[in-house]
């Protein structure tokens, strides 16, 4: 936050934006965790004009996609980049070596700009065949020494499974034995967004973050939900 707080005082802006898949995007559930995060961060400075978030999350994007769509996502100068990617690299026929030369070459970019990246895994889909097809990945993303790692597949386990896997899937995912109307083990509703804005505020900005709290004010109504 004090890193925020400078470049507010210094130069009257501070850009972070949100780079992923589908788990990213979240243009399907609100409040999600970009718009929790943006909320949490812009209570923090007492909602300073020049703290701004942006989605760049591609919906069904490898971590080929975000490379090759990373000259548009570095063309708005931000000031930080929360990159959360891989979880559909498996089941898209990306290799573990390709996906490892594309996070690679990603981070690369953005220290050529002085960027500051976080990079961040998927969550663990919840019963479904992808989590196990994605863990060779996520095991690889662990031993790569990323400054600013954070092991969400391994943070998400500790959510409570049952209350944020609540979706209806609206295709059939053959990869994952999944049909229309059943359950999506993918993609976590409103309680399971907040879970994820807690694990990125505690981690990346040492803020403390009630995700039960949060919603059940959400829920009630309350313009401000306290968190």
């Amino acid at each position: 936050m004090e890193k925020i707080k400078k470049a507010l005082a210094e130069k009257g802006k501070y850009w972070i934006v949100f780079v992923g898949d589908s788990i990213t995007s979240t243009e399907w559930v609100h409040p999600n965790w970009r718009e929790i995060v943006g909320y949490v961060l812009n209570d923090k400075v007492n909602g300073d004009w020049g703290l701004r978030c942006f989605n760049f999350g591609y919906d069904g994007s490898t971590t080929k996609d975000i490379l090759a769509k990373m000259d548009d996502i570095l063309s708005i100068r931000p000031d930080l980049i929360v990159l959360m990617i891989g979880g559909n690299d498996g089941v898209l026929n990306v290799s573990i070596d390709e996906h490892k030369n594309n996070i690679q070459r990603i981070i690369s970019m953005a220290a050529e700009k002085e960027i500051e990246i976080i990079f961040s895994t998927d969550n663990n889909p919840w019963n479904t065949i992808s989590s196990n097809i994605y863990l060779p990945y996520v095991e690889e993303d662990r031993k790569m020494g990323i400054n600013g790692f954070i092991d969400m597949y391994k943070e998400s386990e500790n959510f409570p499974s049952e209350k944020i896997y609540t979706f209806i899937t609206e295709m059939d995912i053959p990869e994952d034995n999944m049909k229309k109307g059943d359950l999506d083990f993918w993609h976590p509703n409103q309680l399971g967004n907040a879970y994820i804005a807690k694990t990125f505020l505690r981690n990346i900005w040492r803020i403390e973050f009630n995700p039960e709290k949060y919603i059940e004010e959400t829920l009630r109504g309350e313009k401000l939900p306290k968190y």
